[in-house]
């Protein structure tokens, strides 16, 4: 079986694109027995926080981990190895660490984590690479070739492969998409979100894909059930985003947020501990998404594992 690549991406900021990430991760980690590789390439490591905690995101920077040195060989002009960049352990569930200690893995995740580092050393490459005329597409598209290289040896070992983009369209982030073969959209159900939501989608469209609508699966997230909500979701269901794969939508909940904040790098919570009511929605998005996988006829996640 091969890896099924998802970028989950938006142009505009703070939809809740790493809750997400995290929130699939874990559902199809959990729910499927997938084995789950993250990808970060924002530069403000949410996700990669989110997983590993400061503490572990240090640790991880100090012993040579993260998605900028898949770059530094890029600017090395190296065959990039990604394998020692990776750390196999962002499990943050007890049923999972539990099923490994037994020997009965059902389920795993791993991380290719981000850095601060990375947005230097991306405008590190950007000067070196312009200053000889090169176009941010022709170098995206190099990149992009990197990127495939160093993940084709990986794509037998995952069932998923996450990618978490930044919210602005460099050449990193544009590889990023381009590698992907599928697209999770996060937005807010208001007009902000909705507009940026549409500029996203026909930047892709335009410049990454043409059968973006069929490869898009759209989730409203922090979605408060509202007469304004309830009219902005009709609009992006029937207007601006139509053709889209809609999941489930995603409640507003402080839940959410005290579910994405781990405590300790070797702290560790049951799915119900870590989100609460929240639960049966993480069961909800990993099945639409797994759906929306066997019905384009892709490499969908193993059959469903865990009730």
């Amino acid at each position: 079986m091969t890896a099924t690549i998802a970028a989950i991406a938006n142009l505009k900021g703070g939809v809740g694109k790493s809750t997400t990430t995290l929130m699939l991760a874990d559902g199809l980690a959990y729910f499927y027995g997938a084995n789950v590789l993250v990808v970060d390439l924002d530069p403000q490591a949410s996700s990669s926080q989110m997983l590993l905690t400061d503490r572990g995101l240090q640790m991880a920077f100090d012993q040579g981990k993260g998605v900028h040195h898949l770059i530094e060989q890029f600017m090395a002009n190296e065959t990039p190895n990604i394998g020692n960049l990776i750390l196999p352990n962002a499990v943050t569930l007890e049923e999972l660490r539990k099923a490994e200690e037994r020997d009965e893995r059902m389920g795993w995740i791993s991380i290719l984590p981000s850095h601060s580092q990375l947005r230097l050393t991306e405008m590190e490459l950007e000067e070196k690479i312009y200053s000889k005329g090169m176009a941010p597409s022709r170098l995206a598209n190099y990149i992009a070739g990197h990127f495939e290289k160093a993940l084709e040896p990986l794509k037998s070992l995952y069932d998923i492969i996450l990618i978490d983009t930044p919210p602005y369209m460099s050449p990193v982030a544009r590889a990023g998409l381009s590698i992907a073969t599928n697209y999770i959209t996060p937005t807010l159900a208001d007009s902000v979100s909705i507009w940026g939501s549409k500029q996203f989608t026909e930047w892709v469209t335009a410049q990454v894909t043409p059968h973006l609508a069929s490869r898009n699966f759209i989730v409203i997230t922090r979605f408060r059930n509202t007469k304004y909500a309830r009219n902005a979701e009709k609009q992006l269901k029937e207007v601006h985003l139509k053709g889209r794969t809609f999941g489930p939508n995603i409640p507003e909940s402080v839940q959410a947020l005290n579910a994405m904040d781990r405590m300790d790098l070797d702290s560790y919570s049951t799915l119900r501990g870590k989100y609460g009511r929240l639960r049966n929605d993480v069961k909800k998005l990993s099945e639409a998404f797994a759906g929306f996988l066997a019905k384009r006829g892709g490499n969908a996640p193993p059959a469903m594992v865990r009730d």
